[in-house]
């Protein structure tokens, strides 16, 4: 009984969404209402504890919804300087006499290091793909679904490093655990990407280029762990993509006539903010007296919780140096005070709701974390573990599903980011309920957490948030609606795959 009455706010925020066709910011609150109450009254968990938790829960949302305000602020620089029109008008020429090889390069190599650069994929290439004459429900389908194979190292891996920070392990060794996932995942997305854009026709041509997609996917991922900065495996991973097949496809097509109208901005100041951002990354993360300095020494941990801290490391998070990068295009691309003007009317249109939904899934993951803990001498304690939620919801789980626990941990993954709408903000609502459902069960904690991952990851295609800003980057809102029947049978079935590789690794430990 208790694990069903844990289940309450998911249950809240999915009906919220499904049936009464709420946003996901309003079904979050009303799922935070939800658990607030339970945990204070079912859970029997003291009113300081559920305000620490809240405040714990704010603190660790900040890589996400900090990063949420700089991306959109970003994005509104490079269009209100035009930079954005010159990345579009090079992107529909690229690859231009092969679709396949098009699709692939734009939706899985140029999408996967947008993400991992900081940008928003969906309100990058949505506009793409329309403006090269693909109907609006095939192109947010394809920009919702393309870069979701390394979805855990987006915005420079700000998943990962809250993936870790919740589970309690170093960064790299949480990274080890993404590695059998991403092969599979990768090919398997790079199929559905082109059964979407051309059916069986498309799959048959693209077979082998997906296969490739596949493997550079996992050694991207190995040699970013390699050099021991597993944040930049999205960079990696999507420039090799990239570089692959536009061999591969001037190998067979030779090489386009790019052209480059006199008025238009060049190319190199179109992406310059993305540059900088990954100068600085790369630097930040491949240059050890820097890394320790921000990720270690300069940690600035917040203890809320007494004993549990909560690390901000805001000289090392992707946000800081986003930030940076766009007041530095500022000046690069010579803005007048009109332009400024515009931006900042752009960027505080667009942030309020995301913010907010970045924001609130963590608040319920802390107080779910937390109910039931009671002040002691000692600090927080547990002293009735049947009062805490996540132990509720474990034990429940844990009944119902048995040896069959880790073919649900995707799918599991699947609902929290269709709910959430991020990666992210799955991981941090469903990390330690995984965590202590899979220590009950005998089964490798990390790497059941790490396939929740990967699941949540696969949701962008279906997620209501991701859809809805996919279609508000093209003016089509209310098209998102008919993405979700094309593309949920598509999710489940990689998340099947993504089933097997869990499976597989269940008992297995590094």
């Amino acid at each position: 009984m208790n694990g069903l009455i844990a289940f309450l706010p998911v249950f809240v925020i999915l009906v919220m969404l499904l049936v009464g066709k709420s946003s996901v910011g309003r079904a979050g609150f009303l799922g935070l209402l939800t658990t607030l109450i339970l945990s204070g009254t079912y859970f029997h968990t003291p009113l300081e504890v559920i305000c620490r938790s809240v405040l714990a829960g704010l603190v660790a949302s900040l890589p996400v919804s900090v990063i949420v305000v700089a991306s959109l602020l970003q994005l509104s620089i490079m269009e209100v300087s035009g930079a954005m029109k010159r990345i579009i008008s090079f992107s529909r020429q690229l690859c231009c006499k092969d679709e396949v090889s098009q699709f692939l390069t734009l939706v899985i190599g140029f999408g996967t290091v947008l993400s991992a650069a900081g940008a928003v994929p969906v309100t990058v290439i949505t506009p793409i793909l329309v403006a090269m004459g693909y109907s609006s429900v095939m192109s947010i389908s394809l920009s919702a679904l393309g870069y979701d194979s390394l979805c855990t190292y987006t915005i420079l891996g700000v998943p990962l490093v809250v993936f870790s920070d919740i589970v309690g392990v170093d960064l790299i060794f949480a990274a080890k655990h993404f590695v059998p996932f991403i092969s599979v995942v990768s090919f398997s997305i790079s199929v559905a990407v082109l059964y979407i854009a051309g059916g069986l026709k498309y799959i048959k041509r693209g077979f082998v280029p997906s296969l490739m997609i596949g493997l550079l996917s996992f050694l991207g991922a190995e040699l970013a762990i390699f050099l021991k900065a597993p944040i930049i495996t999205g960079l990696i991973a999507g420039f090799l993509i990239i570089a692959v097949l536009l061999i591969l496809y001037r190998l067979r097509n030779g090489k386009d006539l790019m052209v480059s109208p006199k008025d238009e901005m060049s190319l190199i100041k179109a992406f310059m903010p993305w540059l900088i951002l990954i100068f600085f990354i790369v630097c930040i993360n491949l240059f050890e007296p820097l890394r320790n300095l921000f990720y270690k020494t300069l940690s600035v941990p917040i203890d809320l919780l007494k004993g549990r801290p909560v690390y901000t490391r805001p000289f090392w998070q992707a946000y800081t140096w986003i930030f940076a990068s766009g007041v530095i295009s500022l000046f690069i691309y010579r803005l007048n005070n009109q332009q400024l003007r515009e931006i900042f009317r752009k960027t505080k249109k667009r942030v309020a709701q995301p913010f907010w939904s970045a924001t609130v899934f963590f608040l319920i993951a802390y107080v779910m974390m937390n109910s039931g803990f009671e002040k002691t001498q000692n600090g927080f304690e547990l002293l009735r573990v049947e009062n805490n939620m996540i132990h509720a919801m474990a034990v429940f789980s844990a009944k119902l599903f048995k040896d069959f626990y880790p073919f649900f941990t995707p799918y599991l993954g699947v609902l929290g980011g269709f709910v959430t709408g991020t990666q992210t903000s799955a991981t941090a609502m469903f990390a330690n309920y995984t965590m202590e459902t899979s220590k009950l069960l005998g089964f490798s904690p990390i790497f059941m957490t790490a396939a929740v991952a990967f699941g949540s990851g696969l949701a962008s295609a279906i997620s209501p948030s991701k859809l809805q800003n996919a279609a508000a980057s093209i003016d089509r809102i209310g098209e998102e609606k008919k993405v979700f029947p094309k593309t949920i049978l598509i999710v489940l079935l990689m998340a099947l795959f993504t089933s097997v590789i869990s499976y597989s690794v269940r008992k297995y430990s590094l």
